[in-house]
């Protein structure tokens, strides 16, 4: 064979092997685009399968609040009731302690002279005596105080009740066209004597986003988001709301830079009485309420946080086309 064979046959291979490593790359690239595809897509599973079991989690809670809301209102109701019955009568008693007093010191004065016998000059000694044993004018004012207490105690648990129902099913008149930046403006104006010294709202958004809905209850989910915003900063902190739309839908997001949350925390925050705040600040219902509101307005409420690093809440609504 001559060398300009040798050479031909040496070039062919040379392709060949060229055009072969070609098929290998791109083949290999083919396989790894379509392991990132796959990798993607069973991560989108894993998520909403978690969404999933988070949303029929918060379900079953939702059921259980309603009829310990509803077991609740029941025994609420006759203490309230009775409560209103002993208020009346401690007002009697009062009025009955007031008469006796009265009655006891124009005696003495209605005589002739003016002048007692021994006998209900003593009466009258014992009676002084026996108040002041049993301190009759404290604990008559002291009942009066407690029952006012007591009507303040039930009407807190009227309030959780009534957050236990709305988380489970909120109860609200038909929809109207609500535009969530007139929404969201009215409510960052409500709250802002509350927050201003401690939390510096900005509000961006891209042009008005209109749904079908309730204001008075989508107020109520701002409201809360920024309280709980101002519960999380140090002083000076900051929240950024925005709103935009995406693909049919409302997308407003809250981003703070506080404190954050843990895994955990984010896993219970929307459960009823869970709360991170301290004792007798929150009932630990604002948020479980917000994510039965967002519900019903057929959209979804998540959370995204690191501790330290603030958080951010992300509400999803379907605009009203």
């Amino acid at each position: 064979m001559s060398d300009v064979n040798y050479k031909a046959a040496y070039e062919r291979q040379k392709k060949a092997r060229a055009l072969a490593e070609e098929l290998l790359e791109n083949r290999s690239r083919e396989l790894y685009e379509a392991n990132q595809s796959l990798q993607y897509a069973y991560n989108k599973l894993k998520n909403q399968k978690a969404q999933i079991l988070h949303q029929e989690k918060l379900a079953s809670i939702g059921q259980l609040s309603a009829g310990v809301a509803h077991e609740i209102n029941n025994p609420a109701g006759y203490v309230k009731s009775n409560l209103n019955t002993l208020k009346g009568y401690s007002q009697d008693l009062v009025n009955f302690y007031s008469a006796v007093n009265e009655l006891f010191s124009s005696y003495c004065a209605s005589l002739p002279g003016g002048i007692c016998s021994a006998e209900s000059q003593k009466l009258i000694a014992q009676f002084e005596e026996l108040k002041g044993v049993h301190d009759i004018k404290f604990l008559l004012a002291d009942i009066a105080d407690i029952v006012d207490e007591s009507h303040d105690g039930i009407k807190r648990i009227e309030g959780i009740v009534r957050g236990l129902k709305d988380f489970s099913r909120p109860d609200e008149p038909e929809p109207q066209t609500v535009n969530l930046v007139s929404c969201l403006e009215n409510t960052i104006k409500l709250v802002s004597n509350q927050v201003k010294h401690k939390l510096n709202i900005t509000f961006e958004h891209e042009g008005q986003l209109f749904i079908k809905g309730q204001q008075g209850s989508l107020s109520q989910v701002f409201l809360n988001l920024i309280v709980n915003a101002s519960h999380a900063v140090a002083d000076d902190g900051h929240l950024k709301i925005k709103a935009n739309s995406a693909e049919g839908f409302a997308m407003l997001h809250f981003i703070d830079d506080g404190c954050g949350m843990d895994t955990q925390t984010q896993l219970k925050v929307f459960e009823p009485f869970f709360t991170t705040k301290a004792q007798g600040v929150g009932t630990g219902l604002g948020l479980s309420i917000s994510h039965g509101i967002i519900k019903k307005h057929g959209g979804l409420i998540s959370v995204s946080s690191e501790l330290g690093q603030g958080t951010e809440f992300i509400i999803q609504l379907p605009l009203d086309v």
